[in-house]
C-alpha cells in the first residue's frame, strides 16, 4: 500500500471492530478549549465534547481523540478516527501514514490484523508525525506538547468515555423544577458504592459525569451525588502532585443537594445541613431532623451526639445501632446502659453488646472497634460488670489483644 486510507487499510487486514459513533451531524459545532474544562476540573466534560465532535467531522476533536486511542493501544477506534479525519484532515492523516506505512506494508495480512502487534508501531509513528505537522502549521502545538503532565488524566477520562452516547437535554419538567427517577437501579448501587471512596478518584470522576447527565434530567439521587461531589471535591491521592480533578464549590454543591433533599433523598438532607451548619443552624437542623426521620445514619449519629437531653441521645443511639454498620455506635449504647445514661441501667445489657461486638470484629488497622471492645470486656469481666467475675478469660483476651497488636504493628511496618 503506498497510499493510505483508513477504511482500505482495515479492508485489507479484515479487521473487524465496533466502530466509534460514525453518524455526522451538520448543526454548528464550537471545538471545546482544553484549558476551559481543565480551569473546572471537569476533564470527562472535554472528553464528553470531543466525542460529540466525532460526529460534526471536527477536525481538532478527531486529532486529540486519535492521540489517545493510540497512546492506549485501541488500534480499532484508531483506525476508525483516522478514517474520519481524512476528511476533516487529510493533511494529518497522510503525515501520520509517511510514519506509519514503512512498518506496515511488510506485515501478512494476519499480522495487520493482530492488535498487538499493531499498537507498538502506531505509538513509534505518532510524535514524529505529530510534531512534523506541527512544524508545518505554525499555529498548531503538537499534542504531546500541550497536554503534557495531564495526559494520565486525559487517557482515564478517554478510557470512560469510550462509546458513551451523550443522554438527552433536560426536559421542560425539569426545566419546571419537577423530577424524573431516570437513572436505573443498577447504575444507582454502582454510584453509592463507590462515589464516596477518596482513594478512587478515577471512579469519582466518572460517576460525576455520568451522573450529571441524569441530574439534568431531574433525577434526584444522581442530583444528590453531583451535590455529594462538588462539596468534598476530587482530588488524585496517589499522584504526586496531587490533581485535583473537580474543586470545591459548596455553593453549586448545595443548589443540587437542596434540590435532591427536597425529593426526600436521605443522604442530600445530611449533606445539606453540612454545608448550612456555619450559616443557618436552625435549618440546618430542620434537615437533620428530617433525615433523622428517614432513619439516615449520619443524622442520627448527630442527633445521638449533640441532643441536649440524654433520654433523646439515648434514643437516637438505639436507632443508629440499627441501620449502622460502624460497631462504635454500638459500643457507645453499651456506655449508656452500664452508666444508666438515659436509660435503666443495664449492665448485662451492657456486656451482650460489648461481646457481641468482640466476636464479630477481628483485628484491622482500619478499624478499632476490635480493640476497644475487647479492653472494655477485659475490664467488665475482671470486675464483674454484667456477668460473673472471670479472671482467665479477661486475662486470655489481654494476651491475644497483645498478639494482635503485634501482628499489626509487623503488618503496618513491612
Amino acid at each position: 500500500m503506498s497510499t493510505f486510507s483508513a477504511s482500505l487499510f482495515k479492508a485489507a487486514s479484515g479487521a473487524q471492530s465496533e466502530p466509534v459513533n460514525t453518524a455526522r451531524s451538520d448543526a454548528p459545532f464550537e471545538t471545546p478549549v482544553f484549558e476551559e474544562y481543565q480551569k473546572k476540573g471537569d476533564i470527562n466534560g472535554y472528553m464528553s465534547a470531543l466525542w460529540k465532535g466525532v460526529a460534526a467531522r471536527d477536525a481538532e476533536s478527531l486529532r486529540v481523540l486519535l492521540y489517545l486511542a493510540i497512546e492506549l493501544d485501541e488500534v480499532d477506534n484508531a483506525t476508525d478516527l483516522m478514517d474520519m479525519l481524512l476528511e476533516a484532515d487529510e493533511e494529518y492523516v497522510m503525515t501520520l501514514w509517511e510514519y506509519l506505512h514503512e512498518d506496515i506494508e511488510p506485515l501478512t495480512s494476519e499480522q495487520q490484523n493482530d492488535s498487538e502487534l499493531l499498537a507498538p508501531l502506531f505509538r513509534k509513528a505518532l510524535l514524529p508525525a505529530d510534531m512534523a505537522y506541527a512544524e508545518n502549521h505554525p499555529g498548531y502545538q503538537s499534542l504531546f506538547t500541550r497536554f503534557g503532565e495531564t495526559e494520565n488524566t486525559l487517557k482515564r477520562a478517554y478510557l470512560t468515555n469510550v462509546g458513551r452516547q451523550p443522554l438527552p437535554e433536560a426536559s421542560e419538567a425539569v426545566a419546571r423544577g419537577e423530577f424524573c427517577d431516570c437513572a436505573p437501579q443498577e447504575r444507582k448501587e454502582e454510584w453509592r458504592s463507590l462515589y464516596r471512596r477518596s482513594d478512587c478518584s478515577s471512579n469519582q470522576e466518572s460517576i460525576y459525569h455520568e451522573a450529571m447527565g441524569y441530574a439534568e434530567q431531574g433525577d434526584p439521587f444522581a442530583m444528590y451525588v453531583i451535590g455529594y461531589l462538588l462539596s468534598h471535591g476530587i482530588e488524585t491521592k496517589y499522584d504526586h502532585p496531587h490533581v485535583t480533578i473537580l474543586p470545591v464549590d459548596k455553593e453549586a454543591a448545595l443548589t443540587w443537594l437542596e434540590r435532591a433533599a427536597k425529593a426526600d433523598v436521605p443522604e442530600a438532607h445530611w449533606e445539606t445541613a453540612l454545608i448550612l451548619l456555619d450559616k443557618d443552624k436552625e435549618e440546618a437542623l430542620r434537615h437533620i431532623r428530617r433525615g433523622v426521620e428517614l432513619n439516615n445514619r449520619d443524622c442520627l449519629r448527630y442527633m445521638a451526639e449533640y441532643s441536649k437531653e440524654e433520654e433523646e441521645q439515648f434514643r437516637h443511639l438505639c436507632e443508629l445501632v440499627k441501620v449502622d454498620t460502624n460497631y462504635k455506635s454500638q459500643l457507645k449504647l453499651a456506655e449508656y446502659y452500664e452508666q444508666g445514661k438515659g436509660c435503666e441501667k443495664d449492665e448485662k445489657k451492657a456486656f451482650q453488646l460489648v461481646e457481641e461486638v468482640y466476636n464479630h470484629t477481628s483485628v484491622s488497622p482500619y478499624d478499632s472497634s476490635h480493640e476497644d471492645a475487647a479492653d472494655t470486656l477485659r475490664r467488665y469481666l475482671k470486675n464483674g460488670i454484667g456477668c460473673e467475675v472471670d479472671l482467665d478469660r479477661a486475662a486470655d483476651i489481654y494476651s491475644k489483644l497483645e498478639s494482635d497488636n503485634d501482628w499489626m504493628w509487623e503488618l503496618l511496618t513491612k
